[in-house]
């Protein structure tokens, strides 16, 4: 069972967030269920998951969560963070096991580490420092 989260710069449309969500994963849309965090009810059974929320500021201002069924195993984490930056324009934010202060910033263009301001990540605000 596959399970995702990703910080968003900003948020796709649901609708199209859905479709996107259905071609990166080869499921049929009808199979795919988007709506915010804690506030869906969910709907029937899903192939495909997608949630969201809206954090409070920072550069990277939603959370998104993709998760799928048994029968969804590809792409992979970063794959898919690749093709919502390539399909929406959005900087996409991923942590990595290194450190709290380092995380992979997947844009359109590029995929490298960027440092995020302690301070602010205490506030639960992700914020790139320029490092």
């Amino acid at each position: 069972m596959l399970s995702y989260s990703f910080l968003l710069d900003r948020l796709p449309d649901a609708g199209e967030l859905g479709r996107a969500a259905a071609e990166i994963f080869k499921v049929n849309p009808a199979g795919v269920h988007v709506g915010r965090l804690y506030e869906d009810a969910g709907g029937p059974p899903a192939t495909v998951s997608v949630t969201y929320l809206d954090l409070d500021g920072g550069d990277f201002g939603w959370r998104v969560d993709m998760g799928g069924d048994d029968t969804v195993t590809d792409p992979g984490e970063a794959a898919t963070a690749g093709a919502l930056a390539r399909r929406f324009g959005v900087r996409v934010l991923l942590p990595t096991n290194d450190s709290d202060e380092w995380w992979r910033l997947i844009t359109a263009d590029e995929d490298r580490l960027v440092a995020v301001d302690l301070d602010e990540l205490d506030e639960d605000r992700y914020v790139l420092t320029g490092a």
